[in-house]
This record gives C-alpha cells, structure tokens and sequence, in this order.
C-alpha cells in the first residue's frame, strides 16, 4: 500500500537510506507545495541500494529549509525495504523501476499496484514533469 503524505517527516534530511524505514512505513509519496502549482515528481530509492537520488532529495530540501520552493514538490521514495538492506531489490520483490504502468502491460505484484497509484495521484496533481533519479 501507498503511504501518502503532505509534510517533510522529522528527522529525514538527516536520517541515512539504511534507516529510513524507521520514518516512513514502505513506499512513499510526499508532497510539498511550492510557488508554481504543477509538481515535479522525483523518484528516488526505486533500486535500494542506488542513493543518489535519496541524499539529492534531502540536500534540495535544507537548502529551502524554512522558504517555500519555487515549484511543487512531490518525492516518490520507492523500495525503502531493499535501502534498508543496501540492495537493489530483496528475492522476493520485483524490480520498482519494471513495473511502472503502460500501455499493454499488466502485472499482478503489490508493487505494481503501488506504482499505478503513484500515476494516478500525479495525474490528478497536473504533473509538470518526472524525474528518476539512478546512481
């Protein structure tokens, strides 16, 4: 399931991926409110063990620590089991940069329910742009 929120937890700008799933329960979208309306989505953490993106994310959000952002936000953090193992995906999960829905693809996996509920909720937001960031 989808854990959706509308604040910045506390302790994640510094808290380290292996630790995250002590803030956030699974699979998160957050979202924060900026200048411009229309979001970009970031997508960090869909491979646990690739953490760029991840400590990107934290780095943006001190340095607006107490402004608002010039546009609104919305940070997918995706497998935070496998972070919390430092791997890519755990044996019995499949790969979260796989299963984004598309046209003529369908697939049973929890995760892939996931993914289709991150879609739909940024179509309702008028997504301005996605961005998944990779090591």
């Amino acid at each position: 399931m989808l854990n959706v929120i509308q604040h910045i937890p506390d302790n994640l700008l510094t808290t380290p991926p292996t630790e995250l799933f002590k803030i956030l329960p699974g699979p998160t979208l957050m979202h924060l409110s900026g200048e411009r309306e229309a979001p970009l989505l970031v997508s960090v953490l869909l491979h646990g063990n690739e953490t760029t993106g991840y400590f990107a994310i934290q780095e943006l959000l001190k340095k607006y620590q107490g402004r608002h952002l010039p546009r609104s936000l919305s940070v997918f953090f995706g497998n935070i089991e496998a972070a919390r193992h430092g791997v890519r995906r755990l044996d019995n999960q499949v790969d979260y940069n796989r299963i984004w829905p598309h046209e003529g693809y369908s697939h049973d996996a929890e995760e892939s329910a996931i993914m289709r509920q991150v879609v739909e909720e940024m179509k309702a937001r008028n997504i301005f742009v996605s961005v998944d960031i990779h090591n």
